[in-house]
């Protein structure tokens, strides 16, 4: 996904910073790029639905009804429901 990044503003501890600095240094990254690779490690080590997030966070806000709908069913869904199994060619 190519999403376009945005600047946020964070709280840290000193030490969590001066941490991530020198994790900045070894993996020759940006904060961010470590911070987001961490996101990710966090939802599969939680056993969290992945799928749930990567869906969630690339579409518009909607009512709680709504929600509580795509969420029963994206709660029943894993990776390998995203797995392409064939693929077709459209002629112009």
């Amino acid at each position: 996904m190519n999403e376009i990044k945005q600047r946020h503003n964070i709280m840290m501890r000193p030490s969590a910073w001066r941490i991530l600095n020198e994790l900045k240094r070894i993996q020759g990254e940006s904060a961010s790029e470590i911070i987001e690779r961490s996101l990710w490690r966090f939802i599969e080590s939680e056993g969290y639905n992945s799928l749930y997030f990567k869906i969630m966070s690339t579409v518009e806000p909607c009512d709680a009804e709504e929600n509580a709908e795509l969420t029963r069913i994206l709660d029943t869904m894993s990776e390998k429901d995203l797995e392409i199994v064939d693929g077709y060619e459209l002629q112009d």
